[in-house]
Parts: structure tokens; sequence; C-alpha cells
């Protein structure tokens, strides 16, 4: 396994060299080259690469791209362990926005549902690149997340409402 976590995509059925199937069966495959199909992206370190439509995060197949691409990121290990930082940004368009509300109305199902220890978690990345897209439509749930959970959350919601507002 590697140290960065298993959430990578060299373990994920959107990987094209893993046939549709996740996990490490299909690692040691080179004759299909590392590719993720839902984000059209060539994967250079599968096994140091991460995304939130990750089956540890998604179990039910999610196709719909949620979040960034991150990379491991090795310089903070030291300090921090280890760390991601994106790779490459969410794309946008309103099907990618929709389905981010939708996941953000449901969050709590989510929530419970993520279980995997790495961040950032599903409902963490939902909320954090609705603020990035600076999303209107998710002022008010955000806000309610702000006042009513507990200070891990709430800041992340904050966050997301002060990009959201133009305060950032």
């Amino acid at each position: 396994m590697p140290n960065g976590g298993s959430d990578c995509c060299g373990t994920c059925w959107f990987n094209r060299r893993n046939r549709g199937e996740r996990g490490y069966n299909r690692a040691r495959d080179t004759d299909v080259e590392a590719y993720c199909e839902i984000r059209d992206v060539p994967i250079e370190n599968p096994f140091w690469t991460y995304c939130a439509n990750h089956p540890h995060r998604r179990p039910q197949r999610d196709p719909i791209p949620i979040g960034p691409i991150m990379l491991s990121d090795s310089s903070e290990y030291e300090s921090k362990g280890y760390v991601r930082k994106v790779w490459i940004s969410s794309p946008d368009s309103e099907e990618v926005r929709q389905h981010l509300l939708d996941l953000l109305n449901r969050l709590p199902t989510h929530v419970a549902a993520d279980r995997y220890p790495a961040r950032p978690g599903l409902a963490e990345v939902v909320v954090r690149q609705l603020g990035e897209f600076k999303e209107r439509r998710a002022e008010k749930k955000n806000l309610w997340l702000s006042e009513n959970l507990p200070d891990s959350w709430a800041s992340v919601a904050r966050e997301a409402l002060a990009k959201i507002r133009g305060e950032d």
C-alpha cells in the first residue's frame, strides 16, 4: 500500500489501467496507460495521485468529477506527514456544479459514509470546491453548516462562505 493512502488512482476503477475494477489486481499491468477516464487526464504516478471520486469515498461509482486531482506533497513530510496538494483544479461546468450542490444538500449522509481516514474527505472537498467556484447557490447551506457544526467543519464552511461572498 502506498504510504500516502490507498485511496489513490492506482486502485481506482476510473483508472483505465484497472479496467473498471477497484483495488490492486491490475497495478502491475503496464500494457495500459494509467489514465483517468472521468477527467480525461494521464496519471503519471497513480499511487501518489488522489481525488474524491475514489471508491473509498464514493462506493456507488460516481463518474462526475468531484473537486481537484491532488498529489502527495513530500516536501512537508518532516513537519506535517503526508500532505496533499492540488495538481489539477476541478473541471467547472453546470453539471459539475449541480452535482456538488446535490452532494452538499445530502452532506450528513456522505459524512457518515466516508470513513476513510486520509483528508480531505468528501464533504470537505464538496464544501471547498463550491467555495472555489464562488457558487451562490451554496451560500445558505454553508451558512447553516458554519453555525451548526463543530468548528473543524464550521471553519471549512466559513472559508467557503467568504469566497462565495467575495470576502477572501
